[in-house]
Parts: structure tokens; sequence; C-alpha cells
């Protein structure tokens, strides 16, 4: 995994590992050059962690592209919280309540929303230590709600302009 964290152009990965949910967290920050790194969190389980760190390498380079291209002022960022299988239902809603706090104590250096494995329920539970730094949350928490239609939306118009 260092080699993987040496050789990537990004700026910063942050690393914690849950113990009560025997979880992985990987936040990778890829830019902040044009604002504060931004990028959903993925919960899935990887056949190992160098799986789930190149994940997060990936996706966050991606998200810097992504901003960019779309005129932000924000840089890419991307987390992973790899879990292992059959993950209790109340250890999940406590891991994300850590990584909420996670997320908090870097003060903005990463904003974050729904990803695979996430959903804007799940984004309530983080803000509840995370806030403000977590977006699409439900509408009765004030959110947007589930961004995942008007990603679909963007594919599948991306499809028929390409075709």
């Amino acid at each position: 995994m260092e080699s993987l964290i040496r050789e990537w152009d990004g700026e910063n990965v942050i690393v914690r590992y849950d113990k009560p949910a025997e979880a992985w967290i990987f936040i990778a920050i890829h830019s902040t050059r044009l604002g504060p790194a931004i990028g959903g969190t993925r919960m899935k389980t990887y056949p190992n962690l160098q799986d789930a760190l190149k994940d997060a390498l990936r996706l966050a380079g991606g998200m810097t592209y992504k901003w960019a291209a779309a005129g932000f002022d924000a840089g890419g960022g991307k987390a992973v919280i790899a879990i292992s299988e059959g993950l209790d239902p109340e250890a999940r809603v406590e891991l994300l309540r850590r990584y909420g706090s996670l997320v908090a104590n870097h003060k903005g250096l990463f904003l974050t929303g729904p990803d695979l494995g996430t959903s804007s329920e799940d984004m309530d539970i983080i803000a509840e230590t995370g806030d403000p730094y977590v977006f699409a949350r439900t509408p009765a928490a004030g959110g947007a709600g589930n961004p995942g239609p008007f990603t679909a939306l963007g594919v599948f118009t991306s499809i028929q302009v390409t075709v």
C-alpha cells in the first residue's frame, strides 16, 4: 500500500482503522488547489485493502477533473470504507458516526455525500458528527436527497450527445 500512495499524484491520504467495526477508512484528497476536496463516500467489501485504496485514489483523481470541468471552485476527493461482509446494522450506524467525526476533524478539507453503498439516510447519520461537511442528506434533514437520479440523467445525456 505504501507504494500506491507514494506513486499517486494526489495530495494526501487519510487512513483510519476502525477497530469496533473492523473496517478500514481511506480518504483520498487528490487536489485542493481550486477549493476543498469534494467526493462521495463509498462503502463496500473489497477482496483486499490494496483494492480499497486503489479505488479511493482512482476515484479522487476523477473527482478533481469532474469539478474542474464543471467550473466549480472545488478539488477532488473520495472516501472508501472497506467493511467486512455481514456488518451488523447497529455496528454500521456507529461506524458511520465515527466516520463523521473523522470528516469533521479535518475542518472542511474534505466534503462528502453518498456513493456506492451509502445513501442520503446514511449521510444523515454521518452528519450527526460530521456536520457541516456532509451533503445530499434527506429532505427531512434539510438536504437535497438522493443525487442518484441526477447522476443517471447526466450519464444518459452524455451518451446521447456522443452518439
